[in-house]
C-alpha cells in the first residue's frame, strides 16, 4: 500500500475535538485520520476533499502524473 501525505486544515475547535475522540479511542490524531480515511474515504460527516487546481482533480497533467497533489487529485482534507 502506498503512502500519500495527507494535510487537513483544521480550525481549533476542530482540532480539539480530534484531540478528544482520538483520546476516546486510545488512537493518537494521526492514526484517527488514517482510519477514518481508509474506512471511509467518501463519507461527507468525516472530510471534504479539496481539489487540487493544477491538474483539476485528475491527477495527470500532459500524460504525467502532478507532483503538485502526487497524482491523488486532491490538495488536502477539510474535518
Amino acid at each position: 500500500m502506498d503512502k500519500l501525505p495527507l494535510t487537513i486544515r483544521v480550525t481549533a475547535t476542530e482540532k480539539q475535538m480530534l484531540r478528544k475522540r482520538a483520546a476516546k479511542y486510545g488512537l493518537s490524531v494521526n492514526a484517527l485520520v488514517r482510519f477514518w480515511i481508509n474506512t471511509e474515504p467518501n463519507s461527507p460527516r468525516a472530510f471534504g476533499k479539496r481539489k487540487c487546481i493544477s491538474c483539476n482533480g485528475t491527477g495527470i497533467i500532459s500524460g504525467s502524473h502532478c507532483k503538485r497533489c502526487q497524482s491523488t487529485g486532491y490538495l488536502y482534507y477539510e474535518v
